[in-house]
């Protein structure tokens, strides 16, 4: 008897071997749905099961896609991308034919981002920030709320630089403590999360002091009290530097200058990348599908 549906156990192992390259619940759901949709035409149109289809049963599929949802060229490739990691997962676990490979669709249109930040850049980032906050005047009402003000703003201060020059996130940040680096060594440690790896990183000369200076008296307290301080950081960064947007323009700059300098392996661990595919995005110029994911996991999420 044809079998027309993957059994529950399939499907959870498709679960898993996409949550091991780094893909979130969200999209895992979309890959599911497009998965079912595909076998469900296959066994209804060609009577087949996606385990014998033929590169020209894939091409006849996108072609209905595309034609009966009225799909664009970058939603019909998006699907076509589900079916890859689908096919990739039929042939590690079953060893079935990949049928997608040298399957491309042509037209789509590449967005580039136009606001990716040079070392230099981001080197006048954290310079015009430091500069700030010796200037900066807290007003009563602030220091009524964190009476150290000087305290507050050096941490937002090191927080902006573990941006530009190790490319930490928000999360990551929030669980760092003195424990965290060993000035020593000049070293950062950060701790394996759902969506990063765990990686030792080197830090700049001119954080050394001011994280030395910070942790004085300080051991155990986190660099920013609670999540809203970073979006204060990021309010106060927009006002100082017109092209800076957000934190993940910072951390997209400092991938794309890693890639240029190491190579994509070296690139992808400095980053946290689980999965080397979030790391070929920068490489490649698939800023589109780049850009989905930076949604996905917008910093302040």
């Amino acid at each position: 008897m044809k079998k027309t549906n993957k059994t529950p156990t399939e499907a959870l192992h498709f679960e898993v071997f996409l949550q091991q390259k780094g893909i979130i619940d969200k999209t895992i759901a979309r890959h599911k749905r497009e998965v079912n949709n595909y076998e469900k035409w296959l066994d209804t149109t060609k009577g087949k099961e996606a385990e014998n289809a033929t590169k020209k049963d894939l091409l006849d599929y996108l072609k209905h896609v595309k034609e009966s949802r009225n799909l664009c060229n970058a939603t019909q490739n998006s699907v076509l991308q589900k079916l890859k990691n689908y096919y990739a997962f039929l042939a590690k676990t079953y060893g079935t034919k990949d049928i997608t490979h040298f399957i491309k669709i042509r037209g789509i249109e590449r967005k580039v981002l136009t606001s990716i930040l040079t070392p230099d850049e981001l080197d006048l980032l954290c310079d015009a920030y430091y500069y700030h906050i010796q200037e900066y005047r807290p007003s009563v009402k602030e220091t009524l709320y964190y009476p150290d003000q000087q305290t507050l703003l050096r941490g937002y201060y090191i927080a902006l630089t573990l941006m530009a020059y190790q490319a930490l996130q928000v999360k990551e940040i929030e669980q760092l403590t003195a424990s965290s680096f060993d000035l020593r060594k000049a070293t950062v440690s950060v701790e394996e999360s759902r969506k990063g790896a765990e990686r030792t990183l080197t830090l700049e000369a001119l954080q050394i002091g001011v994280l030395m200076q910070h942790f004085a008296n300080l051991e155990d307290t986190p660099l920013m009290p609670n999540r809203n301080h970073f979006e204060k950081l990021n309010n106060h960064l927009k006002k100082l530097h017109p092209k800076y947007k957000d934190f993940r323009q910072i951390r997209t700059s400092k991938i794309t200058h890693w890639l240029k300098l190491y190579g994509l392996r070296k690139a992808q661990h400095l980053a946290g990348h689980k999965n080397i595919a979030s790391t070929e995005k920068y490489l490649t110029g698939d800023f589109e599908t780049l850009q989905n994911d930076l949604d996905n996991f917008h910093p302040l999420k």
